[in-house]
Parts: C-alpha cells; sequence; structure tokens
C-alpha cells in the first residue's frame, strides 16, 4: 500500500484486509471499531473540517484528546464513562499503530496518538443479585404471554449460562443439544465454550421455542430469541429487558433500588453464586470462557462471605481477642499495697 495521507484509503485497509482477513477480528469488534471511527470523524468536521476531504494529518493527537474530553462531557458532548473513553481510544491506537508499519513516513505523527494514555478507573465494587433479588426479578415476567414466557426465558438463560448480553442476542438454535441439555456458545474472539443446562432451563427454552417463539423472515430462521417485529435482538435489546424487570422488580424489593444493576451484573451474580457453592475456579474458568483465572480475581473480591469464612478458619490473634474480655478487679488490699510500692 502507498505512503500517503488519504484517511479512506488507510480506512479500507485496515478495516478490510488487516481486521478481517489477517487478524480474522470478531464481527462484533469490528462493528465496535467503526462506530469509533464514525464518531471521530464526525467529531473532526465538527470541529471546522466540514465536509472537506479528510486527511490522515487531519486527525492528529490535540484532534484525538479533544474527541476524547467531547466522549466524557455530559453537558455537550456524550456523557460516556471513562471505560468506553478507554475503548475507543484503543480502536483509534490500533489504526495507528496498523498505520505506522505501512506507512513510515507518518510514524511520528502516529506516535503522538500512540502515546496518548488511558484514562484510570478506580476499580469498582461489583454489583450482584443474592438468592432473593434473583427469585424477584424472575417473577417479574408475565407468563401468560408468549413476551412473558421469552422474557423469563432470557433471564434464565443468562443466570444458568454467565453469557454476555451480546452472547445471549447472537444465540443459535444450533447451539443448543436439549437431549444432553447443553449449549455450545460463541463468544469473544469467536471462542467456543459448552455449557450445561439445567433441566428446568431446557424445559422453559423448549416451551418457547415450541410454543412461544415469534417465526423469523428466513435470514433469521436460526436465531434463537426473536423480538415482536419478527427480528433478532441486538444486546441493546437484551439490555432493555433486564433493565425493565430490573425495575419492575425493585417496587417489592427496596433493596434492588440502591445497586447499580445492568445485563453484566446477571453474569456477576452467577460468578458469586458459584464461588458460594465452592465450585472450582478452574471450572468457573472454563464456564465463562475466560482465557486465565486473572480475570476470576474481582469476583472473589464480591464475595464478602467467602471472606468472612476464610477469616473465620483462623480467627483473630489470642490478644486482640481478649483485649476487651471483663477482667477481675483487683480488691482494695492489692490496691493499697501496690500505692506503698511505688
Amino acid at each position: 500500500m502507498s505512503a500517503n495521507t488519504d484517511l479512506a484509503g488507510h480506512l479500507k485497509h485496515f478495516f478490510q484486509t488487516y481486521l478481517r482477513e489477517q487478524r480474522a477480528i470478531s464481527p462484533n469488534t469490528i462493528r465496535s471499531y467503526r462506530d469509533t471511527f464514525k464518531l471521530l470523524i464526525r467529531y473532526a468536521q465538527f470541529r471546522g473540517h466540514g465536509r472537506q476531504k479528510l486527511t490522515v494529518k487531519n486527525l492528529d493527537a490535540k484532534t484525538i484528546l479533544a474527541f476524547l474530553q467531547n466522549l466524557e462531557d455530559p453537558d455537550n458532548g456524550r456523557g460516556n464513562s471513562a471505560l468506553t473513553r478507554n475503548l475507543r481510544l484503543a480502536a483509534i491506537q490500533s489504526f495507528f499503530k496498523h498505520l505506522s508499519i505501512h506507512s513510515p513516513n507518518l510514524e511520528r505523527h502516529c506516535k503522538a496518538i500512540l502515546a496518548i494514555p488511558r484514562k484510570r478507573i478506580a476499580p469498582r465494587a461489583i454489583e450482584h443479585l443474592n438468592r432473593k433479588e434473583l427469585e424477584v426479578l424472575l417473577a417479574q415476567p408475565q407468563t401468560t404471554s408468549s413476551d412473558g414466557i421469552r422474557d423469563l426465558a432470557i433471564l434464565t438463560f443468562l443466570y444458568n449460562t454467565g453469557a454476555r448480553a451480546q452472547e445471549v442476542a447472537d444465540t443459535r438454535c444450533t447451539w443448543f443439544d436439549f437431549p444432553e441439555r447443553t449449549v455450545a456458545i460463541t463468544g469473544k474472539g469467536n471462542k467456543q465454550r459448552l455449557n450445561p443446562l439445567w433441566p428446568a432451563t431446557v424445559k422453559l427454552l423448549e416451551f418457547y421455542r415450541n410454543h412461544h417463539r415469534r417465526k423469523p423472515a428466513p435470514a433469521n430462521c436460526d436465531r434463537f430469541f426473536i423480538n415482536q417485529r419478527g427480528l433478532p435482538f441486538t444486546r441493546f435489546g437484551i439490555r432493555a429487558i433486564v433493565k425493565k424487570y430490573i425495575r419492575l422488580a425493585a417496587r417489592s424489593c427496596p433493596s434492588l433500588a440502591v445497586k447499580r444493576l445492568s445485563t453484566h451484573n446477571m453474569r456477576h451474580t452467577t460468578a458469586c453464586h458459584l464461588l458460594e457453592a465452592k465450585v472450582d475456579l478452574n471450572v468457573i474458568r472454563a464456564l465463562f470462557g475466560h482465557a486465565s483465572l486473572k480475570s476470576l480475581s474481582r469476583y472473589l473480591d464480591t464475595d464478602l462471605e467467602h471472606k468472612r469464612r476464610i477469616m473465620e478458619q483462623f480467627g483473630p490473634p489470642r490478644y486482640v481477642a481478649s483485649v476487651l474480655e471483663p477482667k477481675p478487679e483487683d480488691p482494695p488490699e492489692k490496691i493499697l499495697e501496690w500505692l506503698k510500692g511505688l
């Protein structure tokens, strides 16, 4: 590829050749990168480039930093979180890293952008549902309607498998082996994992499929969860369902109202309940599709009762345990003897 500053040409090579063909990046990641550059280009046009042809030089470090600031601006920007900011920056830096290799004359330009640091995010305690809260949540869908059966199936599937919102949206009919009570989930990076299903989950999913699943268009006939328009769910649709029932459940379970909950908290809930059941970490890693045990450390930090049980196994030092115990008072005679000795 010739070394030039034509932004459109470089982007086409990055998306079509590098990401899709050379790296085999998942479609979801490509869509995320695509959305990042759509936002960035619109922002660059807003900053004064208008409809003129954008070049790589127009996207300098100063413009990128201003764009990232705009993402987080709650008043004049998008009001995104620092996490979203970092994800957008990662997509941008991936492009400029690729560009620096294929266009050495732009290396200095790219280097300035690659030097932009990620914003530090303070770790936050992971919210999850306790057993009572989960039962209240699952009781919310109206199972007298087809949509209610479908929504209960989605909530149950989320909890049973610990699946991500996108994985639920992507679920295919062919992923299931109901006689064997398993589902083969394709997750991040096109990695597959085999998850067992409870008999009750299988019964509910089959009931939904056989009696309440809307008939999709031929192009989507293998998609398992279908919305009211006969289309496959997106991850945003799955999130909307979870958000809806959390809001309803909070009316009768006030503890839910004070928690910051999302679809991903269902995944956290599954992980924490598995830990409470003393399931081996390697088993949880396999069920969740994590590459390493390091990813599970945040769930260990969440399980307060697990920490409490560990601490109680060996207890506090003897002195600390006894220092506040009531001690017998010395009789006056002993006090007088002590005073005489001063």
